[in-house]
């Protein structure tokens, strides 16, 4: 009888902690979690920055159309930004106006007599490379110019 208390007292006996298996599953649903956070954190960090440049971008290009609004329409052809600083590396800006049929003329433009209809468009390209990946990024706009 004494044996069967102390057979029935084994078997009933809670375990206490974890084994090793367990422990080697929680560590890896652990580590799964940690490296998608750390993930996400890098991709924020450099989207920040691409989306930093996008809007210095936009504002250079914006800059140039107003220096533009404010040129006199017989000097467009002359006309030379006044470029405030670029974003990323590796900035190029190009304004051209565009002819009536739809060939656009790089400016300024020293050479040669264009007709160019009344209004006409003057397009802004910025393209450049970001700092980070040397991911290449262009920029456009454009405005209407009338004699």
């Amino acid at each position: 009888m004494y044996m069967k208390k102390m057979i029935l007292k084994k078997n009933h006996k809670t375990q206490k902690g974890m084994t090793l298996v367990e422990l080697m599953f929680a560590a890896g649903i652990l580590a799964f979690v940690l490296s998608m956070i750390f993930t996400s954190v890098i991709a924020m960090g450099m989207n920040r920055e691409i989306h930093t440049q996008r809007l210095q971008a936009e504002s250079v290009v914006n800059e140039i159309l107003d220096q533009i609004s404010r040129t006199d329409s017989s000097q467009i052809l002359n006309f030379r930004p006044i470029l405030p600083d670029l974003p990323g590396i590796n900035g190029v800006v190009q304004v051209e106006a565009i002819r009536p049929d739809g060939a656009p003329i790089t400016l300024p433009n020293s050479g040669g007599n264009f007709n160019l209809p009344n209004p006409f468009e003057v397009r802004v390209t910025l393209s450049w490379k970001t700092t980070d990946r040397g991911y290449t990024i262009t920029k456009r706009a454009s405005t209407y110019v009338s004699n």
